[in-house]
């Protein structure tokens, strides 16, 4: 019965261990932009996105930001929330809508998809306010259509959650000088 005890003591030590290691945000080449673990950045959202330097990170949405001309959007001051999507995202999107290349699309239907990335408010979900999980709140972008934002138990951002087509941000909370950067896997739309 002991030895029963031990075991059964020693697999729960192992898997809480385990647990707890899968709910630690990997670094993904991003973590050297941010000092400690506050995830405040040094600089605008647009110095985030021109500064990124993995080699499969942010360089189609530096692209889709120069052709589209919205550096300004990114530089100013907050507060506001911003949706970047990485290059697989963009890959995605490209390859789903039959475009070649990010200079195919055309520049308003690109714009508008930019737009719709940035929020014209901020979502941190460390702030107290947004404590309850699964709670989409309705935000105004860029663009008319609105965007939902929320988080679930693991404090993962959910963007349009409670709609037909919701998405899990691959990396969040990361604060530079105008407001707040959610890293997106995906290039993110609303469809009620």
């Amino acid at each position: 019965d002991i030895h029963f005890r031990m075991r059964a003591a020693g697999t729960i030590i192992v898997a809480l261990v385990l647990s707890l290691n899968s709910c630690i945000q990997e670094s993904f080449d991003y973590e050297p932009s941010t000092t400690s673990e506050t995830g405040k950045y040094n600089g605008t959202a647009l110095d985030f996105v021109n500064n990124a330097k993995a080699v499969d990170s942010l360089s189609l949405m530096k692209e889709a930001i120069t052709l589209t001309g919205l550096q300004t959007l990114y530089s100013q001051a907050g507060p506001r929330t911003f949706i970047i999507p990485r290059n697989p995202a963009f890959r995605t999107y490209l390859k789903n809508n039959k475009y070649a290349s990010l200079a195919a699309v055309p520049l308003a239907t690109l714009t508008d998809v930019l737009k719709y990335h940035i929020v014209k408010a901020t979502y941190y979900t460390h702030d107290v306010q947004f404590i309850k999980n699964d709670n989409p709140i309705q935000y105004q972008t860029e663009t008319t259509t609105p965007i939902f934002l929320s988080h679930n138990s693991n404090f993962q951002v959910m963007v349009n959650y409670g709609t037909k087509k919701s998405f899990v941000i691959y990396l969040s909370n990361i604060r530079p000088t105008n407001g707040i950067i959610h890293v997106s896997s995906d290039v993110v739309y609303y469809l009620p």
